[in-house]
């Protein structure tokens, strides 16, 4: 096999600020060797078989040596695999070491490429609202390191020939040598009113901005315990941040979310929330399976024209349903004569995809609401419950209300499973943001979400617990802290269920959509 390398840049910290062709390598990957810096998300581009291993360094704290990391790169490689070096910001600037890894490839005769990443030197002050260059104010601008090689004796930095130089001065990962940093460009001749900025975390939920001057800059990071990763930027340009800033206004800064959605399903809600700048943790509860016998779908399918209405309560439904009509090699002239009713302007929309125009589309999603609305039709001649006949392809846990007052008003009604529900172990990370009162919102878009999550977070303080070496949680103490945390959730069934659990329900969405959650979340936050 021939082996490979990718010295892939991941960007400054936001997911989106991946290109397109690191993005490719990632998938394309056997090894992903990932950083502290780079976003973990990015990691869900890789393939399920791909082999991910931390090699994030950190002050005096290295999970390998820059030495290990060469050699287990130079490993994997010779072992015929593809391997993606991934690297906060570019991998050439500065602490990436980008250039020694890639002399080390070249000589130990291993074909390699570089995917150059943005550099939080000039994309975490933008996300601050800080251009490094404005006309009439600033036309040039040097990004130094704050920390040089250990082996050095001195500094070879040029602090003070360089803030002499330019309008604007970034130094990247000098947060530890601040007050040093300062002196020196006052010994270049800058004014102790210059303005300063430090900026935390940049481009992520968790960026915050420390501004001052010159003057009093490291105190004010002293006293507020300011840690890096930190971007600093010395220059008038600071000032324009009281007019530019965007991103910290944004209404989820800091925010960090629970999804508990299966994950195939939750990609737009997590859109939705880092949209805001919000910090979406995802840890599905369920996920999504064909029945384990689908012969009652198949034999439904099969005898289609025995039914006069058709109700999707789901995206879910519709795609496994439309999976087994391709498996009988029917299309859509077996609708033929049905009438189709979807539960959701999702499922109209997936319906709609797949060729199919709803009749009925009821404006309330709960049972009672789909009830009331057929009653409708029923009084306007649209349906006879009694001559009607209807077919629901649902969850295997679908609530039977529905079956149950269809047919108590006469109508014939085969409740088929189309799609199950399987648990998903709880993440590991949950529990810890929970002990740390680090979650910020709880969210569910179902009663089986919520059912899975208690049952989950159950499983891991068992499991920690019987853990010999661990500290013994307390159960009491994790569930009193889970019932501070607000909970938003999908519906009233769903919120219902979450007050069974004494959550502290404080978002009920009122359009029972992901779009409509998101709304009600940001409602509650403004």
């Amino acid at each position: 096999m021939t082996a490979k390398v990718y010295l892939t840049g991941a960007g400054p910290g936001d997911q989106a600020l991946l290109t397109l062709k690191a993005k490719k390598a990632i998938e394309n990957s056997d090894v992903i060797l990932y950083d502290r810096l780079a976003n973990n998300r990015l990691l869900e581009y890789a393939s399920d078989k791909a082999e991910k291993i931390y090699v994030g360094k950190k002050a005096k704290n290295h999970h390998y040596t820059q030495n290990e990391i060469e050699d287990l790169m130079i490993k994997k490689a010779n072992a015929g695999k593809t391997v993606c070096r991934l690297k906060g910001g570019d991998p050439f600037i500065y602490d990436g070491r980008g250039g020694e890894e890639a002399i080390k490839l070249k000589d130990a005769g291993i074909d390699f490429e570089i995917i150059p990443g943005i550099s939080s030197s000039i994309a975490v002050p933008l996300y601050a609202g800080i251009p490094l260059t404005q006309r009439h104010l600033s036309s040039s601008f040097a990004v130094i390191t704050g920390h040089e090689a250990a082996d050095k004796e001195e500094s070879t930095i040029e602090i003070e020939k360089i803030a002499a130089a330019v309008d604007t001065l970034v130094v990247l990962m000098g947060v530890g040598k601040l007050a040093r940093i300062v002196e020196r460009v006052l010994a270049a001749g800058k004014s102790p009113e210059t303005p300063v900025a430090l900026i935390r975390w940049g481009t992520r939920s968790e960026q915050e901005t420390i501004t001052g001057t010159l003057s009093d800059i490291a105190q004010k990071v002293e006293q507020a315990n300011f840690k890096p990763p930190a971007v600093i930027v010395i220059g008038e340009v600071v000032n324009l941040r009281d007019k530019l800033s965007w991103f910290e206004n944004k209404k989820l800064l800091g925010k960090n979310i629970l999804v508990t959605r299966p994950r195939k399903q939750a990609s737009s809600f997590v859109e939705m929330i880092e949209s805001e700048a919000g910090n979406a943790i995802m840890s599905p509860t369920i996920k999504i399976k064909a029945p384990k016998n689908d012969e009652s779908l198949k034999q439904a399918i099969k005898n289609l024209k025995k039914y006069t209405h058709l109700i999707f309560t789901s995206v879910n439904g519709v795609k496994y349903f439309m999976q087994i009509l391709d498996f009988k090699k029917l299309d859509l002239r077996a609708l033929a004569g049905m009438n189709i009713i979807a539960i959701g302007s999702k499922t109209a929309a997936e319906l709609k995809v797949n060729g199919i125009r709803s009749d009925f589309i009821p404006e309330d999603y709960s049972t009672a609401g789909i009830l009331e609305y057929l009653e409708k039709l029923e009084s306007i001649g649209k349906i006879n419950f009694k001559d009607a006949s209807f077919l629901l392809p649902r969850a295997d846990i679908a609530p039977q209300l529905l079956e149950k007052e269809l047919k108590k008003r006469g109508s014939k009604v085969n409740n088929v499973e189309a799609y199950r529900t399987k648990a998903v172990s709880l993440d590991k990370n949950v529990l810890n943001l929970i002990q740390k009162a680090d979650l910020d919102l709880l969210t569910f878009t179902s009663s089986s979400t919520i059912d899975n999550f208690i049952k989950g977070l159950e499983q891991l303080i068992k499991a920690e617990n019987q853990q010999k070496d661990s500290l013994k949680i307390n159960r009491s103490k994790i569930f009193k802290q889970l019932k501070k945390i607000p909970t938003a959730c999908i519906g009233p069934v769903t919120a219902e269920r979450a007050k069974d659990y004494g959550l502290n329900l404080k978002i009920a969405a009122e359009e029972y959509t992901i779009e409509g959650l998101f709304t009600a979340i940001l409602k509650y936050y403004s």
